[in-house]
């Protein structure tokens, strides 16, 4: 079976893709407008870019009216972010965050979870989530202008939360983490059942 996307609606596409590439690490993103209005949303096109330097990326689409989302707006605007990582334990609360609610709805309050200054950047981390990586942007890269496309943020890591319960021998144990990871449709899965291999000596 083939599948062109070019015979396809974006909507086939998108369900194509968020069913095959997967588990995808979710990024739950907080910013805050030029008014102090707070925003917190989760977004799973997201990953590592760089170590040195230390670079996150994620991207948000664009809307069905072709609209930027709130996270989008408020980076262009402030350049900052924070990237706050989802346990199991705070997954339903990062869920109720996910809604397309007006621009002056803080979502710290929908879901319930405390927002906590950060050091470098103006938007607070979420307190509750057990690694927070605050963001200065590196580089908006628009990837097109109709509804879907997507807009990959390139933010630099300028410091790094880590709740000390889940570091094991000075390396993030991630079992105690117990990190979520987003698939297809309303699905969503733990990293609980892993295995290991030796990568080949060359």
């Amino acid at each position: 079976m083939e599948i062109s996307p070019e015979s396809r609606s974006h909507q086939d596409i998108y369900k194509i893709l968020i069913g095959t590439v997967l588990p995808r690490p979710i990024a739950w993103v907080s910013t805050v407008d030029p008014s102090g209005n707070l925003n917190l949303a989760p977004f799973s096109f997201f990953t590592v870019a760089s170590v040195n330097p230390p670079i996150l990326c994620f991207s948000p689409l664009l809307q069905e009216n072709a609209s930027e989302k709130d996270t989008l707006a408020n980076i262009n605007q402030t350049r900052d972010f924070v990237v706050n990582i989802v346990s199991y334990d705070v997954a339903e609360a990062m869920n109720l965050t996910s809604g397309p609610y007006p621009s002056d709805v803080n979502e710290f309050d929908v879901a319930g979870v405390t927002p906590k200054q950060s050091t470098f950047v103006g938007p607070p981390c979420v307190a509750e989530s057990l690694v927070n990586f605050e963001c200065k942007l590196q580089e908006v890269i628009p990837l097109g202008s109709e509804p879907m496309a997507g807009n990959l943020i390139l933010g630099k890591v300028c410091n790094i939360h880590i709740h000390p319960d889940i570091v094991r021998n000075g390396t993030v144990d991630h079992e105690a983490l117990d990190a979520i990871g987003r698939l297809g449709g309303d699905m969503y899965t733990t990293i609980r059942d892993c295995f290991e291999m030796e990568r080949p000596a060359i």
